[in-house]
């Protein structure tokens, strides 16, 4: 039963409660106790419309995201497919905090404790000792046996709620890191090489990635490697290791075909594919194209298609199979107008940067020279061309040309000679808006071989969100042990994957597919309001005074209203 109770005050005054009692183990135990203040107290809340201003306070977190998270993890299976590999539940939760925090901040380890008590996520789950000492423990005992069972299952479990990964698209790219490793400490992962952001004064990790075919792009394997591993000999490596993961889940050899850039292409790499019954979908480079191909005009292609942007793709088909590091195929040669415009736009731009530079530079040397001008350092042949190289873009090379070095009068003079060639130029110009498509699909119509070739570049989406400190970034990276910066780029992999599946859910409900930037967007504005009452109440009878707190999601507008309809975020508000 509910009754008033009050309790009197050696002052006299009455403090009224509301109680609830009933009968546990069959004796009356008190199971509710809200105080209600004293008849004043009580009168003046009731003209005030039930609170005072002064009784409470408001809160409010990012909510969006860790919902969204929390619903694919509830689906997914994720934090118990970990939890039963490392038989450790704080391991497993402590790696879920790690993708909610990551997909909020690009925070390192030393910063998830402080990010945990502002994060709504403390409300919805008991959280580990998220310190950074207890972070990285949580790290060493993901073993590199643990991360390929997790991604096994993980796998698995898509597989089975329908998603193919028959099509494998295969990419790499590489991560700037702030370790130098000494020469003969055990760290063999952060090595010096060609860096994709441009940066090279770091050392770099490497990541391979496998994904299912497009739209969804789930990626179901990846693989950490030294950062000097040319992605050819990655590539060869790990063929193998693939197809034999892809058999264990199910797939059928001959029904396997990958997807990579002709940057790929080795004969050791398609032996090991068409050895195994696997078949491929790939480029070719300008020189393994018969001579003139490349210069066909538009009319000459006979099929088209228009692709969801309205780009028109012109394809035509050699009629002939050709044999391209041992391996036969066909090439089906595809062409794009707005291609054609965009690079022949990059490659005047890029060619003004040059002429440009190499003027201003040019000038320079020539006022030094002259004595016109003696402040700072002399200019030095290594510097001067390190100047050079950098105006000229690396696909430019063999076009733009130039040369530095010494005066015949005085090793001190630098001059620099610099010239655009005119015949590497009409060749580069004639590949624009073309690609050879080689394959050994012959069976697929032409459409189909160079929209699935194409659909390669939806994986750019997925190295973006991996670089981009907004989405998911896996820079910086600290760690020195290369276990640890495996366990790292596991997790900030595993989040990519929490945003494709997040991607395919929206639009599987509703028809909508929207960009990772957007989405993430529209997920951070989905938050969560808290109303927290000053005086608190008394719970279970045991006396101990509690915060109450009423969580509500706060206002928003039809695109968020649809997110959270898609992933029922209502039913993860903490109330």
């Amino acid at each position: 039963m509910t009754f008033l109770w009050g309790l009197k005050r050696p002052s006299g005054v009455i403090d009224y409660y509301l109680r609830r009692t009933q009968r546990v183990d069959g004796k009356p135990k008190v199971v509710m106790n809200i105080y209600l203040g004293t008849a004043d107290r009580i009168l003046e809340l009731y003209q005030r419309g039930g609170v005072a201003d002064e009784d409470f306070r408001l809160i409010s977190f990012q909510f969006g995201t860790i919902a969204a998270i929390a619903s694919v993890d509830r689906e997914l299976g994720f934090t118990e497919i970990v939890r039963d590999v490392t038989k450790s539940d704080a391991t497993a939760d402590a790696l879920l905090s790690f993708v909610c925090g990551r997909s909020e901040e690009p925070l390192s380890k030393n910063a998830m404790e402080e990010w945990s008590r502002r994060s709504a996520l403390r409300f919805l789950r008991a959280l580990p000792s998220l310190s950074s000492r207890s972070y990285l423990r949580y790290m060493d005992r993901l073993t590199q046996e643990h991360v390929s069972q997790v991604s096994f299952r993980i796998a698995k479990k898509l597989i089975e709620m329908g998603h193919d990964p028959s099509i494998v698209f295969f990419d790499t790219t590489n991560f700037s890191t702030e370790q130098q490793p000494r020469d003969g400490e055990e760290r063999t992962l952060p090595r010096p090489g060609h860096a994709k952001d441009h940066n090279s004064q770091a050392r770099l990790v490497g990541l391979a990635t496998a994904t299912t075919g497009g739209p969804n792009f789930l990626p179901v394997m990846h693989e950490t490697y030294e950062g000097n591993e040319q992605d050819v000999t990655v590539f060869q490596r790990t063929i193998d290791s693939m197809i034999e993961t892809l058999q264990k889940l199910g797939v059928r050899c001959e029904d396997i075909c990958f997807v990579f850039d002709k940057g790929m292409n080795s004969e050791d790499g398609f032996t090991a594919l068409t050895g195994s019954d696997a078949h491929f979908v790939s480029s070719l480079k300008r020189n393994q194209v018969e001579e003139g191909l490349l210069r066909l005009g538009p009319g000459d292609y006979t099929g088209a298609y228009e692709t969801e942007q309205g780009e028109e793709i012109r394809t035509l088909r050699r009629g002939k199979e050709v044999t391209v590091m041992g391996v036969s195929g066909i090439v089906v040669l595809a062409y794009n107008s707005a291609a054609e415009r965009r690079q022949h736009e990059d490659y005047q731009s890029a060619r003004r940067r040059f002429v440009e530079g190499c003027e201003e530079i040019s000038r320079s040397l020539a006022s030094r020279n002259n004595n016109e001008h003696r402040r700072g350092r002399p200019p030095t042949v290594e510097g001067t061309t390190r100047r050079v190289i950098a105006l000229a873009p690396e696909k430019w090379r063999r076009v733009f040309r130039f040369r530095v070095g010494n005066t015949l009068e005085s090793d001190e003079k630098i001059t620099l000679t610099y010239w655009v060639d005119a015949k590497a130029e009409r060749e580069k110009m004639k590949g624009f808006g073309r690609t050879a498509v080689f394959t050994d699909m012959k069976e697929w119509s032409d459409e189909r071989i160079v929209r699935t070739y194409f659909a390669r570049g939806g994986m750019e989406e997925d190295y973006h969100v991996l670089k981009d400190a907004l989405l998911f970034p896996v820079m910086p990276i600290y760690h020195r042990l290369d276990p640890r910066i495996r366990a790292h780029v596991f997790m900030c992999v595993m989040g990519l994957l929490f945003y494709r599946y997040m991607q395919w859910r929206i639009e599987k409900e509703t028809g909508d597919r929207i960009p990772i930037a957007r989405m993430v967007s529209d997920l951070k504005r989905i938050r969560l309001g808290g109303l927290i009452t000053k005086n608190g109440a008394r719970y279970d009878g045991d006396g101990k005074r509690r915060k109450r707190i009423k969580f509500k999601l706060e206002d928003m507008g039809e695109e968020e209203k649809k997110i959270v309809g898609v992933f029922k975020m209502e039913e993860f508000v903490p109330n």
